[in-house]
Parts: structure tokens; sequence; C-alpha cells
């Protein structure tokens, strides 16, 4: 049997187990090489960006240990089980003392973090370990028989995946490399062009009814009306995108929002992943003209210039769109397109112009901080995904969202315009 390009939302029992101990590899894999360039303890200053490495990877233990094996009442039907204390279903004894208050993202800051007496390599490795052992255990002495009793195992699993990303975001912040994740970007077959999409007038549910798992913010009772539209059939590549940057109109007001232009004067020679090659060149004619020269994953690498621009924060991406005469496309828009087969996408993860916002009727599941604090306003809603997330994660209407200054993300964008 081979799960290689399953979606962990349709997994069968069988195949669950096998998903499940291979991204339990892949975040055992990706400790060790934290501990081997951090150190035992896990410790890095405090980084907004990120989270703590030795927290974040016992969060990903104590989230199944919450939600699957101290969970007494290990089914959830969202017909019935909206209004559910899920707390009086949730056993007192835990791995750790206090795991609850450290480890639970809603309960503690990320600021906190930092203060907290925390396990060490071997500790966090043996946690993983066992938590990993007790989950299995439970699902093969009850195996789920429907949606219902699958769904904990199908949240928790799709929770390690998303912080696996956030563990390889994270080593590229600190400067040392995933091995064999760079290649995966690097060895991309990308076209130079990337003609664009036409679509009529159309109506559409963003919702997929028939996956066997949904997030709470996926949710949509009903269909809504896209107006016609031109997209990109692929992404803004580094030479557009440098193109712009290196260009006199980059630093031209009149194509940045009134966020991007605070963001702008402010940030972009903080925090842009393209800071120091707009001090250094002036124009794009005295660069390399086939790669991008630049440090990434802590090494100097040589980007082709047909790749995907990345670590593009939104606001770029804005001011890019409305200087060629463009926009960012809508999240339906996006999810529109998508249909087509000439529509690539999955290589890196792409801004739209929506802000994250729940759809008409929403209710928050069991866990309800996957997604109600972040309807803050202050996230911009993100499709597809990248090189870097796992195979069995990737879906078409899976909805991400970022804040729009992000620069550490592997996100880039293409563009639309209304016809």
């Amino acid at each position: 049997m081979s799960i290689s390009n399953k979606n962990f939302r349709d997994l069968e029992p069988a195949e669950f187990i096998e998903c499940f101990q291979k991204t339990r590899r892949e975040t055992v894999k990706i400790l060790k090489i934290f501990s081997d360039n951090l150190g035992s303890e896990l410790r890095v200053p405090n980084l907004m960006e990120a989270n703590l490495p030795v927290w974040e990877f016992c969060h990903v233990g104590w989230f199944y240990e919450r939600w699957i094996i101290r969970n007494k009442r290990c089914s959830f039907d969202k017909r019935y089980d909206l209004s559910v204390d899920w707390d009086n279903f949730c056993s007192s004894r835990t791995h750790f003392k206090d795991a609850d208050s450290i480890f639970d993202s809603s309960k503690i800051e990320h600021d906190a973090r930092w203060d907290c007496k925390l396990p060490t390599f071997y500790e966090t490795l043996d946690y993983l370990r066992k938590t990993r052992d007790a989950v299995i255990a439970k699902f093969e002495a009850n195996l789920p028989q429907g949606n219902e009793t699958f769904y904990f195992y199908k949240l928790s699993l799709a929770h390690e995946m998303m912080h696996l990303e956030a563990f390889k975001t994270t080593a590229q912040i600190l400067n040392f490399e995933i091995p064999e994740l760079k290649s995966k970007y690097l060895n991309l077959d990308c076209s130079s062009e990337s003609p664009f999409l036409s679509f009529n007038e159309q109506t559409i549910s963003p919702y997929y009814e028939n996956y066997a798992f949904h997030f709470d913010n996926e949710i949509f009772n009903g269909e809504t009306t896209v107006k016609p539209f031109k997209i990109q059939s692929s992404y803004v590549s580094l030479k557009s995108f440098l193109d712009f940057l290196l260009s006199d109109d980059f630093l031209n007001t009149s194509f940045w929002s009134k966020e991007g232009k605070i963001w702008l004067s402010k940030s972009f020679y903080k925090k842009s992943f393209y800071k120091n090659i707009k001090k250094e060149f002036k124009k794009i004619t005295d660069m390399d003209s086939e790669f991008l020269k630049i440090k990434w994953f802590g090494k100097d690498e040589n980007l082709r210039l047909n790749l995907p621009a990345l670590h593009v924060s939104f606001y770029e991406a804005e001011a890019y769109a409305k200087w060629i005469g463009l926009r960012l496309p809508t999240e339906l828009e996006w999810l529109l397109a998508s249909q087509s087969t000439n529509f690539h996408w999955g290589d890196v993860w792409e801004w739209t112009s929506n802000t994250f916002s729940e759809f008409p009727d929403f209710v928050p599941h069991p866990y309800k901080d996957y997604s109600k604090p972040w309807f803050d306003g202050q996230h911009k809603t993100v499709k597809g995904a990248s090189f870097a997330t796992c195979e069995n994660f990737r879906n078409l209407h899976f909805r991400n969202f970022y804040k729009p200054n992000r620069t550490d993300t592997f996100s880039g964008f293409r563009t639309a315009c209304f016809v």
C-alpha cells in the first residue's frame, strides 16, 4: 500500500498508521537536526517569527496527548457536538507535570514559553516516542469506524504536519539546513513564462463536502458568484520580482498600500529577504543574468531566476502587482482557477488579496483556537502549499493564513485582473 500522494483527510485506518509513523519519523529526524545545531537544550533567543524549538516539539506530542490519549470522548460529529465542553472529557493525568499549562498554546503566550523549565532533548525524544506508541495502541484497540471517530486522529496528524513545515521555516531563520529540503525548491522544473488563464462568471462553493475531514474554517453553506477574471497559470518568478525590486519604481510609494508604505519605510531593510540585493545592486542588469546569489538556510546559494519568488511579504507582492497594472487574486478566484489542468500550484504558498475571515455561520470545532483567534483582521489568506509542505497535507481547499509582514515563510504569489 502506498500513501505517498494520498491526502490525510481521506486515509483509511491502515493507511493512517503508516502515515502517522512516517510523519513522526520525520519529526524525530528534525528534532535530532535541531539538537545537532542548537545543543541538547534546544534553546534560542526569543524570536517573534518562531517558537522556542524545545517547546514546539513538546507541543506536538502534547497535542496528541490532549486530543487522543487523554480524550475520553474521542469522537466528534459536527452536526451534534458543537456545544460539548471538551475539557470535561480530558483526563488530568499528563506525561509531564503541568503539561497543560506549559504546552497548550491557548494558555501560554509566545514570550512566556522562554521562561518555562522545559525538557531536555532526550526527554523530548522519549516523549515523542511514548506518545507515538500510546496513539497507536489506542487506535488499534478501537479502530475508527467512521469520520466522527477518526476526527481527532486526523486533526492531530494534520497539526503535526503543519508544525513540520514550521520547523523547516525556523531552520532557515536560524541559518542551518534540513538535508534534502533545499533541493526540492532548487530542482523545480519551472517555465520562464506564466500565461494567463481566463474564466467567465461562475457560481462556486469554497466547501468540498466529500472530504472525510474538514477544518472548521472551511465549512461553507451555499454558493457565491465569482466575476469574470484572468489569472496567471503559475507563480511570479524571481526574475520578474527582481525587475520590480531593482527598478526606480520600487521605492515609489504610489505602488504601495497605506500599510505597505509603513512596512516599506520601517521594515524592508530589516526584514525583507531581498534587502541586501536592493543595497548591492542599482538595476537588474548589474546582476548575474541567470542566478540570484543569496544566503539561504545559512549558506550562500545560487537561485535560478526562473524559480518562483519566495520569502515575499504580502506588501511586496501587492506592490509588484500594482506596478504591472494587476492585482493579487482573491481566495475564490484562486480556488476556481485551481480546477484547471493548466494551473500550476504547490511549490510556494501564495498570497491572496483576502483578509483571513470566517465564512457565514462559522462555528469553532473542538480545537477552538485553530481559527477563531486569527479572524482578527491582521492576517491574510494564503493558498496552495510549498516545497516544504508534507505530501500528505497538500490540499486545494486548505485555508492557510499569515500576517502580511511575514518574510520568513515559503510564500510567493501570482497576479490576476478582472475581465
